[in-house]
């Protein structure tokens, strides 16, 4: 009668280990990927003082202080690789966009134009401030994002872009650079 219950025991143990997810998965590149953004910040390295400028990863090296309110930065990525700068351009937190559907018409996310999805050592890291003006197609994994030329650009130029491509900036809250005639 005993001879039974060790086997049933058994064969719980490894269902319940079946059934177990990693939510860490130590090799997984869509994770050190992610790793590496997020101990980073973005600055802008081209076209800095206009509304399409480029943004690159940067390794955060002096916050502003009371004397002044530049961040020192030095470039680990993109066009401006190893340059160290003074700006204030800066974005010092993103996160990945987890649930498109609930992102409001007019908030500002970065665009990646590489596939981050592709591991490849020669990205050129080449991300653009962007307003979203629609996420119609957010269940296909596609936004409609605005990037305007200049501080009165009433159509701005409009892209589908992939989801995965996209980051909502956290800090600092940037609003739409456009004013409009009210």
């Amino acid at each position: 009668m005993k001879n039974w219950i060790f086997p049933v025991i058994l064969i719980g143990c490894v269902a319940l280990a079946a059934c177990h997810k990693n939510t860490y998965e130590r090799n997984d590149p869509n994770q050190s990927y992610e790793r590496f953004i997020s101990s980073h910040i973005f600055a802008a390295c081209e076209s800095y003082e206009k509304p399409y400028a480029r943004y690159s990863l940067a390794k955060l090296l002096q916050r502003p202080s009371n004397d002044s309110p530049y961040y020192k930065v030095t470039f680990v990525n993109g066009p401006c690789k190893g340059i160290t700068v003074w700006t204030t351009h800066v974005i010092t937190k993103t996160k990945p966009v987890e649930d498109a559907t609930l992102i409001e018409t007019g908030t500002l996310v970065l665009r990646n134009f590489d596939n981050p999805k592709q591991q490849d050592k020669n990205l050129t890291d080449h991300w653009n401030v962007g307003v979203v003006l629609g996420t119609d197609r957010a269940k296909k994994g596609i936004l409609d994002v605005g990037f305007p030329r200049d501080r009165n650009d009433f159509f701005p130029a409009r892209e589908s872009v992939y989801i995965h491509n996209t980051r909502l900036i956290v800090q600092p809250d940037l609003k739409d650079i456009r004013n409009f005639i009210n």
